[in-house]
């Protein structure tokens, strides 16, 4: 089972930067996973929930499953994303 830690794993993971977004992106390709870890993101910092809609788009999941995710954030606010920068739709998740 994928806790919403595993957004925190990224921060002390031993893989180098693209590796640990692959390991996620395999997470966040599960469907039933994604929603749990978007359903309980809505209850963390906002940075967690913009790495989140990051990862899923990159992961391919639908827009449509975002958008509570994206409507949660504020427009103007920019984010840490570590090494997790590197995901392709980061800048579009707001991350600085």
């Amino acid at each position: 089972m994928v806790g919403i830690r595993s957004l925190a794993w990224a921060r002390t993971s031993d893989l180098s930067p693209q590796q640990t977004i692959e390991r996620l992106l395999e997470l966040v390709r599960r469907p039933v996973e994604f929603e749990r870890l978007s359903a309980a993101a809505l209850k963390e910092p906002p940075r967690v929930r913009a790495m989140l809609g990051a990862l899923g788009r990159q992961a391919g999941v639908p827009v449509e499953a975002l958008v509570e995710l994206r409507a949660s954030l504020n427009p103007i606010s920019r984010f840490d994303f570590g090494m997790l920068a590197a995901l392709e739709q980061a800048r579009d998740w707001q991350a600085k």
